[in-house]
């Protein structure tokens, strides 16, 4: 009888942390997010953590852009280069790293050349580089809403 509940014990065990093992956690999620390595489904369940609140990371309402929402994570998430505790959505679409810059257009233009990315918008000091990956996603390096301080490193999707 022992050996028997034992066994159960194990196997409940076992499959629970089976299908935890197949959820990435929110911070795992969010990195493939950034680096454009996430599927469309994977997009539509950060959508809906977001669209319910459920987002764990701590929100950092002085670095929400207008019409997103930003996030300190803990410890900082790494993709394309860049390292930062801050994680940007600046849509339903768009997924980035805030990344520290004082200097926001040298670092940008150093950043995309090491990520083979063509620059698509330099308007007033604001600008966007881009490069669409095979899966559709697109890797950018973009200026932030102060074009003067820091910039966003990320991936933007295809809207469904």
């Amino acid at each position: 009888m022992q050996t028997t509940l034992r066994i159960f014990t194990l196997a409940g065990c076992l499959a629970a942390f089976s299908v935890s093992a197949a959820e990435p956690s929110q911070a795992e999620l969010y990195q493939k997010l950034a680096e454009c390595q996430a599927s469309t489904e994977q997009v539509e369940a950060f959508n809906a953590l977001a669209d319910a609140e459920q987002v764990t990371f701590a929100k950092d309402e002085e670095h929400s852009p207008w019409g997103g929402a930003a996030w300190r994570v803990d410890p900082a998430l790494k993709a394309n280069g860049v390292s930062s505790p801050l994680a940007v959505m600046t849509d339903r679409n768009s997924f980035f790293l805030q990344s520290a810059s004082t200097a926001p257009l040298a670092d940008a233009a150093k950043l995309a050349s090491a990520l083979k990315l063509r620059k698509t918008l330099d308007t007033d000091g604001y600008v966007d580089y881009q490069r669409t990956l095979d899966n559709g996603a697109t890797l950018r390096v973009v200026s932030t809403e102060d074009k003067n301080t820091d910039l966003y490193v990320g991936c933007s999707y295809p809207q469904n």
